[in-house]
């Protein structure tokens, strides 16, 4: 072959489409709440400041502002972000089983398996004491656990006699989330979450079949 055919053959490398507005708006909030995530797990929402996070996601102050209004509605969506899209993940697995064995063992694995990152365990105290005094923001976090608690609530009733829970989704998916995501359980390495989560649901599924 002709070296200059073996050239002309040589396909062109394509340049990676340029990104819309919306797009790259879209990306740069993402990096912002991914570096939020680190330095708030890490230094706690007290001890974060604007100006690391932005830092941390190779970006500047004013970038950081132009996506959030202030620290408290950065740490806000972060925390939403996370926590919606882990309860979502862990319905996503849920809606794949059938069986009542087979659900509680997705979610033992699904608790023993997360990684906490960021550390909403951490987070969630942070959270509780920002809205504690504040009406709207405490009832718009309600209704966002309650939301994400029945959501798993719902789909765990298939583990009872024909899908009928002795208690109500809100209880149930109450139960997993917070064994889940319990601060005491970091002080006591040889007990994992997935495991105490499977003896309740054990539990409460053969006092309700007796």
């Amino acid at each position: 072959m002709n070296p200059s055919d073996a050239i002309k053959e040589t396909p062109t490398p394509s340049r990676p489409a340029r990104l819309t507005r919306e797009q790259s708006r879209a990306q740069t909030r993402e990096r912002l709440l991914a570096s939020a995530a680190v330095v708030f797990s890490r230094e706690g929402y007290a001890g974060a400041s604007v100006d690391r996070i932005a830092e941390e996601a190779g970006y500047s102050k004013g970038a950081l502002y132009s996506n959030f209004s202030s620290k408290d509605e950065l740490f806000f969506e972060l925390f939403d972000y996370y926590a919606g899209g882990q309860a979502d993940e862990l319905c996503r697995r849920l809606d794949a089983v059938e069986g009542a064995e087979e659900a509680i063992a997705t979610v033992c694995a699904w608790a023993n398996g997360l990684q906490h990152e960021p550390d909403l365990r951490m987070l969630v105290l942070d959270l509780t004491r920002l809205v504690r005094n504040h009406t709207v923001l405490f009832e718009r976090h309600t209704r966002l656990f309650d939301e994400q608690w029945k959501a798993v609530g719902s789909r765990l009733a298939k583990i009872f006699p024909d899908g009928r829970s002795p208690v109500a989704p809100l209880v149930l998916g109450a139960l997993v989330m917070e064994l889940t995501y319990g601060n005491a359980m970091q002080l006591h390495a040889e007990l994992r979450a997935g495991d105490l989560i499977g003896l309740a649901l054990r539990a409460l599924r053969d006092a309700h079949r007796a």
